[in-house]
């Protein structure tokens, strides 16, 4: 469960909204704010790279240079990022 000052303002979601309302603005600007990890989420994050970093040694130690290695690889990359976002945001966003 999320704490208060983790939680989206507003039970709009802006990924949805077709106009910008006072509480779609308000959503958007705590989707952009800098939200401190706990404790928690720092061993999460920590978890999901490690993994990742070990996924991204199996492709470099068995793939052959190649346009599909090098987008796999930049695919661990993204999943990185965007399992950052998931664990900042508590899957609230």
């Amino acid at each position: 469960m999320s704490s208060p000052e983790t939680r989206i303002p507003h039970s709009r979601d802006f990924t949805r909204a077709v106009e910008v309302t006072p509480e779609v603005e308000a959503s958007i600007q705590w989707a952009f704010q800098y939200h401190q990890w706990d404790d928690a989420q720092k061993a999460a994050s920590s978890n999901v790279r490690r993994a990742l970093a070990a996924a991204m040694a199996i492709i470099v130690n068995n793939v052959p240079p190649c346009p599909d290695r090098t987008v796999a690889i930049r695919k661990i990359r993204e999943a990185c990022m965007d399992c950052n976002q998931g664990i900042t945001f508590r899957g609230e966003l």
